[in-house]
């Protein structure tokens, strides 16, 4: 009977059940119940607060971390738009200083002061000069005599002449301001006996460069150009009245006179040279070797190094790129009384809106 009793007790409802408990057990689990809800709640809003007050903390951090990136991005855009030079790709100047140059040219120079700028746009060629050139190409008399002769280097000929003529160079662009050149070519050369670098004894790295145009004589229009071709670059520079007119049929080259201490050279037609408008994209990037003490530029190929004792019977070498907007071949003079010694074409190779990048000296043994 009491476990009849027993098992009915439990299949009751939960309410009957409670209904039934004496009152002091109902009345202190009306408390409990009322505890348990009141600690519940307040657990509950305590958490609430805690995730508000984080909600709150990370909107802070969010908003003062967007405005001190807005704030560095904002100085940097203003830093570098009034510092270019400051970028890895620089631009030029054209209204700084002519005798702006770079103190880490090939050589150091020793007249040359205030050199402080590199301009180029890769850091594999940091010099850079653009402008427009003519190539003028004459059958160029040889003379045999050995102060006639390239350094280092083998001139090659046929019946007594070899290719060679003049180059003509506008620069708007360079480390050191605008200004003009005239190379008088002399042949062409080949076998050029290069120095890419030092071996561990001390010996020169050698290497044989394969053809060239080597160039006589390089006249400049000011006097910074001339300093630092000869105390930057080692090329032997004469300061010379270049003058360019716009004007003519065609291009003509000539006549070349003598005013007071300098050489003047007169070119007419320029405005042939100028065949595009700087905006115009650039192809080419052309690799060519440079070396400027014999003012001669190679194909990009050369043969294998050896060792070579001494100084004095090697060429420094520099890497150069060359791209350009255009090229055309023009009609082109030359003045006849400056024909004795060669026979000119009657052309002209015509490059504009050049873009001619200059390396460091060559001192890995790569070329």
């Amino acid at each position: 009977m009491a476990q009849r009793t027993s098992a009915g007790f439990l299949l009751r409802s939960p309410k009957k059940v409670f209904d039934q408990l004496p009152e002091d057990l109902r009345r202190r689990s009306h408390s409990e119940q009322f505890t348990d809800v009141k600690m519940t709640s307040r657990h509950t809003l305590t958490k609430l607060l805690s995730i508000s007050l984080k909600i709150r903390q990370l909107a802070v951090v969010g908003v003062v971390s967007r405005l001190i990136v807005n704030t560095t991005l904002s100085f940097h855009h203003a830093h570098y738009r009034r510092t270019p030079s400051s970028l890895n790709i620089r631009t030029s100047d054209h209204n700084s200083s002519p005798t702006a140059l770079h103190a880490k040219w090939p050589f150091s120079p020793k007249t040359t002061s205030a050199l402080d700028k590199e301009n180029g746009l890769d850091p594999d060629y940091p010099w850079r000069f653009e402008g427009r050139f003519i190539f003028r190409p004459s059958l160029v008399r040889v003379h045999t005599e050995e102060h006639n002769l390239p350094p280092c280097s083998n001139l090659v000929s046929l019946f007594g002449y070899t290719l060679g003529g003049s180059v003509v160079l506008e620069y708007d662009v360079s480390p050191i301001g605008p200004y003009k050149e005239y190379v008088n070519m002399g042949g062409v050369v080949v076998l050029g006996r290069a120095c890419v670098g030092e071996s561990l004894d001390g010996s020169q790295k050698m290497k044989w460069l394969g053809i060239g145009q080597w160039g006589t004589n390089l006249f400049v229009s000011t006097q910074v150009a001339e300093d630092v071709c000869k105390e930057v670059w080692g090329v032997p520079a004469t300061l010379a009245d270049i003058e360019f007119e716009r004007d003519g049929e065609c291009l003509r080259d000539g006549p070349e006179e003598i005013t007071g201490r300098n050489k003047k050279f007169n070119l007419s037609g320029w405005d042939n040279a100028r065949i595009t408008s700087k905006s115009t994209y650039r192809f080419g990037g052309v690799p060519i070797i440079w070396t400027p003490t014999i003012k001669a530029l190679w194909a990009p190929f050369s043969f294998p190094f050896s060792a070579c004792r001494g100084s004095d019977t090697l060429l420094p070498v520099h890497k150069l790129r060359l791209s350009a907007s255009a090229v055309r071949l023009k009609r082109c003079e030359r003045v006849e009384e400056l024909l004795s010694d060669e026979i000119p074409l009657g052309l002209a190779l015509v490059v504009d809106n050049v873009l001619i990048e200059i390396g460091r000296r060559v001192t890995s043994g790569t070329i």
